[in-house]
């Protein structure tokens, strides 16, 4: 096989909205925003949700510190989440709340799972989901390391809720829009 490599740069993209209160711990909403080839499925879904938590708490006028940050460098060693921390370093224990938007949420016809860090949140997150009439497939058994950047988390001993979904196309270049976003089911995890 042949290899070539291209120095490139690359950036997170992040956000702050500050809370009202801020001696309280603060909430981070996360999503991984680079993937292989076209990537409709396996990011636009985290992508479309993570748009919708900044615009819904940038109004919401929140008690907590918002952090938002969408990554890049996922498919390469989760470089974006470990400079994003490196700058950052007591951020995971520091947190309240670390949403992390994973792969395929939104993808048609696949179920979900539901990582959480502890029953709480885990009852809180399948609570919302299901009010929008998102279903609850799967939740990863308490203590599992959950997929992507949220095994960062987790391992730092972090609060943590980390949405997944399956994907046919996974890695796949037919990862394109139209056919592999169900737009409906995006919608209800968005409102969620």
């Amino acid at each position: 096989a042949r290899v070539d490599r291209t120095p490139a740069k690359a950036s997170n993209v992040t956000a702050f909205v500050r809370g009202s209160d801020r001696s309280l711990a603060p909430v981070v909403v996360s999503t991984p925003r680079s993937a292989w080839w076209r990537c409709a499925g396996e990011r636009g879904g985290g992508l479309a949700c993570w748009l919708e938590a900044v615009r819904s708490l940038a109004r919401a006028n929140p008690r907590r510190d918002c952090h938002f940050v969408a990554f890049s460098g996922h498919e390469l060693g989760w470089l974006g989440m470990l400079d994003y921390l490196r700058r950052r370093p007591d951020l995971i224990g520091r947190a309240h709340l670390w949403l992390h938007f994973g792969a395929n949420v939104g993808v048609a016809r696949q179920p979900n799972m539901i990582n959480a860090s502890d029953d709480t949140l885990e009852r809180w997150a399948a609570a919302t989901m299901e009010r929008e009439g998102v279903a609850v497939n799967r939740r990863a058994r308490r203590g599992t390391t959950p997929f992507g950047e949220a095994a960062f988390v987790h391992r730092g001993g972090g609060r943590y809720v980390s949405l997944v979904r399956d994907n046919d196309l996974f890695h796949h270049p037919d990862d394109r829009w139209p056919d592999a976003i169900d737009v409906s089911a995006l919608a209800r995890y968005a409102r969620a």
